[in-house]
């Protein structure tokens, strides 16, 4: 139901009482980041003689005419009337005798975004505010990559993070000269923006390039070639594996010889002990 109309109707009807009760926004526009938490407050009064019996207190989404009810107070029963929201909504009760009707949600989803209509409904009368929530998910986390192509002069550079809104992607090198990069979307079932870019460059040259999410300017920076993974090929790879053969046999070796060595030198000393005992009896 769209309480607005509501509203309107009791102004019509209850002039005396509406002007009386006024609803005042704590602030018109709230950011918070993805996962978060926000709390948006609406200030009324003046305030109920009762607030646990003549406070009705409903937070409604509204977005392109759509709207849902969130959570709602009445006669002092909570109710929670939309799934979407189901375990990440709260009134702050407590505030309620202070003349606040604050609503708390957590674990920020992108969907959230929109418009919250406040409506606080007492005996004194009846208003409401919108309030704007906008969800943002910053490029914190950049990953990158380093792969060998099949061309010996190229090696492949990947730049990759997830986020909201869409962020373009810059790239960089030491003398600030711009590099043209091919770049990739995908949408999330988190309704975030996975962004890939990628761009070529030559692996003997010795730079730094940098890729840069423009929407908050979180950046991963390469330093070639000290960077790009060193690889062997057949022949290497065997010469290396054959090497590590030969140390652990010449280790193994060596142990073995010690050992007998020293089971050697041990039997000969008990033999000198025991022809030196029989001579000092024979005595």
């Amino acid at each position: 139901m769209d309480w607005t109309l509501l509203v309107v109707l009791q102004i019509l009807f209850q002039p005396s009482l509406s002007v009386l009760f006024i609803v005042e926004a704590e602030q018109t526009m709230y950011q918070s980041e993805f996962g978060g938490k926000v709390v948006m407050g609406c200030k009324f009064f003046p305030k109920p003689s009762n607030p646990h019996s003549d406070l009705k207190v409903i937070w409604q989404w509204t977005n392109n005419h759509v709207y849902q009810e969130v959570i709602r107070i009445d006669n002092n029963q909570e109710h929670s009337a939309s799934q979407k929201y189901q375990g990440r909504v709260k009134l702050l009760t407590d505030e309620l005798k202070e003349g606040w009707a604050k609503l708390q949600v957590s674990n920020l989803r992108i969907n959230d975004s929109g418009n919250y209509q406040c409506l606080v409904q007492a005996a004194e009368g009846t208003d409401y505010k919108t309030i704007s929530l906008s969800v943002k998910a910053p490029y914190k986390s950049v990953t990158k990559y380093i792969e060998k192509t099949a061309e010996e002069d190229v090696v492949l550079l990947t730049c990759q993070s997830q986020g909201y809104p869409e962020s373009n992607v810059t790239w960089q090198d030491k003398l600030l000269q711009r590099h043209s990069s091919n770049t990739t979307t995908k949408l999330t079932p988190d309704q975030l923006y996975k962004i890939t870019s990628q761009i070529q460059v030559n692996p003997s040259e010795k730079n730094n390039y940098t890729c840069t999410f423009t929407n908050d300017g979180y950046s991963a920076t390469f330093h070639i070639p000290d960077e790009i993974p060193v690889s062997y090929g057949r022949s290497e790879a065997l010469i290396v594996v054959l090497s590590i053969a030969v140390t652990l046999i010449v280790i193994t070796v060596g142990v073995f010889m010690y050992r007998r060595r020293k089971g050697t030198s041990t039997k000969y000393l008990d033999d000198e002990r025991d022809r030196s005992v029989r001579q000092q009896m024979s005595v």
